[in-house]
């Protein structure tokens, strides 16, 4: 028992004590603390956003294509679509096949023709839903870059105000430097704790978003193979 007190309360003179560094830290050590915990929380709104809009693209994603692969290769798929608002398979789909309404065997020539134009209308919308899945991830990996030299800039403006001190005071005990160096420390700390989520986020989502991109582009070489019968002639 008298172990955990004195646990207890040396954790919580810790606590108080950092606490209290903070607060009494100058104006421009606050403005760096400030700024990287805005960046953090911005940060982990945009890893929850993105990868809750993942997770429903990736449902509505499973379900689509296993309704494509039951449906007979002359039908009809606009209805299905509209079924799965969420899938991207279901977006590029509706475009590849407007692209063979709009170029008709008897207009656009061969199946060759046909299979490359709907191919491109299908890779321009692929294109442009990966560019809406994507936006505000950089920022993720912009925090992951910055964060770091953000924090680096508190520490060494913490350092030279040690410096100051001791120049200031005369002396160099532990006393006058002490308050310096841990403003110094918290600003490594708040860098670090800044980057590392927002790099593992990242990377995470970058991840998941290759395996979406990947997919839509194997499934538009199979739609372009049940309509239209592959590029021969």
């Amino acid at each position: 028992m008298p172990v955990g007190l004195v646990v207890l309360q040396f954790g919580g003179s810790t606590r108080a004590s950092v606490w209290a560094l903070v607060l009494g830290s100058g104006p421009f050590a606050k403005g760096v603390l400030i700024l990287l915990f805005l960046m953090s929380v911005v940060c982990w709104a945009i890893i929850w956003n993105r990868a809750r809009l993942y997770g429903r693209v990736e449902k509505a994603d499973r379900g689509f294509l296993a309704a494509f692969r039951r449906l007979p290769a002359k039908a009809d798929l606009r209805l299905m679509c509209e079924q799965h608002p969420d899938s991207l398979l279901a977006r590029v789909a509706m475009v590849g096949q407007r692209a063979l309404e709009q170029h008709p065997p008897e207009a656009a020539g061969s199946s060759a023709q046909r299979y490359e134009i709907a191919q491109r209308a299908m890779d321009r919308a692929a294109n442009e839903e990966t560019s809406r899945l994507e936006r505000r991830v950089g920022f993720l990996a912009t925090t992951g870059s910055v964060s770091p030299f953000i924090g680096l800039m508190g520490t060494v403006w913490g350092v030279m105000s040690a410096f100051l001190n001791i120049g200031a005071q005369g002396s160099a005990s532990l006393i006058v430097v002490a308050p310096g160096i841990a403003e110094a420390l918290i600003a490594t700390v708040a860098g670090l704790a800044a980057a590392i989520p927002a790099v593992v986020g990242y990377n995470h989502l970058l991840g998941r978003l290759r395996e979406l991109t990947n997919l839509t582009a194997q499934f538009g070489t199979e739609f372009l193979d049940q309509r239209i019968g592959g590029g021969g002639a």
